[in-house]
């Protein structure tokens, strides 16, 4: 008999891509053991609430079970986004994702992922950047992959700036994060706006902190924080080269996009965790398996013997993998 793909909620489906990014980054080396998280908008909700992967583990770790659900008025977790689990430890920088979401609109922000990622730290220990291309120490687009990022070289935001009482680099109060949330752009710049003075940034690098990137989707935010390291790298080993001072050609206007073809790299990384999941959901089945619909209250958290819920279950290798496909129909964007 042939067998069909599993039902699942569209929270169930939000949770699945929040466990394959997080992994995802890990593999390609955007996220290692240091601070990170990626968010999605709530399917359920998407006005007032966001998920994010949260609790106390490495990116390569995060299960379903660590999946939460924030308010993006006041970054308040109000429960696991699955039922069957207890709410995952807040992140300390979970105000970055509240004040972005608060600043734009779904149609120019449904995801949002902050990493401490080595291969762009060297550009955020120079905060004044410069639109004069002769200078290096501002991080342009070098390849086709990195074109969202437009001509414009990549803002640096400054915690010590923004709250200059902090004692930290870490974005972990309201201050910081509504000051980091400005250098998105203004509120109002579409997406197309990337080329011009003022327009729209996806990405905003964070002073000896790591990088934000957002998008429309989890997927296209993953391709765009793949492809930020990746053009980082070329832009490095050029300015190497660059020993006579000659103007670099970076990404010019006209070769700019405001989407990216991320389909078949996406595709092509879940390959890559597959025996990582397997394996771990091997381990842990408890870790794998919760309800969707919060709906369904009591009945839906109902524990079994390994303290999963008995209400619908995520299948772990079933769904992660099996449904790719119908996980990737949710990435475009909705407008």
């Amino acid at each position: 008999m042939r067998q069909g793909l599993p039902s699942l909620t569209p929270r169930q489906l939000a949770v699945n891509q929040l466990v394959n990014a997080s992994r995802i980054l890990a593999y390609q080396g955007i996220a290692d053991d240091g601070l990170g998280h990626i968010s999605i908008r709530d399917p359920l909700s998407p006005d007032t609430t966001f998920l994010i992967t949260a609790g106390s583990k490495t990116a390569a770790q995060i299960t379903p079970a660590d999946i939460a659900v924030v308010r993006i008025n006041d970054s308040l977790v109000t429960s696991a986004a699955l039922v069957g689990y207890a709410a995952p430890l807040r992140p300390a920088e979970i105000f970055i994702h509240s004040s972005i979401y608060q600043r734009f609109p779904n149609t120019t922000v449904n995801s949002i992922a902050y990493y401490q990622t080595e291969q762009l730290l060297p550009w955020t220990l120079f905060t004044g950047t410069s639109d004069s291309t002769s200078d290096m120490t501002s991080l342009y687009a070098t390849t086709s992959g990195a074109a969202f990022m437009g001509v414009h070289p990549a803002p640096v935001f400054d915690a010590f700036d923004a709250d200059p009482s902090t004692t930290t680099v870490i974005v972990d109060n309201v201050i910081k994060s509504y000051e980091l949330s400005q250098r998105f752009g203004l509120s109002d710049a579409p997406v197309d706006s990337i080329n011009q003075t003022g327009g729209f940034r996806p990405l905003v690098l964070m002073r000896n902190d790591g990088a934000t990137v957002v998008g429309t989707s989890v997927p296209e935010t993953v391709f765009r924080f793949v492809q930020a390291a990746k053009s980082a790298r070329v832009q490095f080993h050029a300015a190497a080269l660059n020993g006579n001072g000659t103007t670099p050609l970076f990404v010019p206007n006209a070769a700019a996009k405001t989407s990216d073809a991320y389909l078949r790299r996406w595709l092509y990384w879940m390959t890559q965790i597959e025996d990582g999941i397997r394996d771990d959901s091997a381990r842990s089945p408890e870790l794998w398996q919760g309800d969707g619909d919060p709906s369904r209250g009591a009945a839906a958290g109902s524990k079994g013997k390994n303290g999963a819920s008995t209400g619908r279950e995520i299948e772990p290798v079933a769904t992660m993998l099996g449904v790719v496909f119908a996980l990737t129909l949710c990435c475009f964007r909705v407008v």
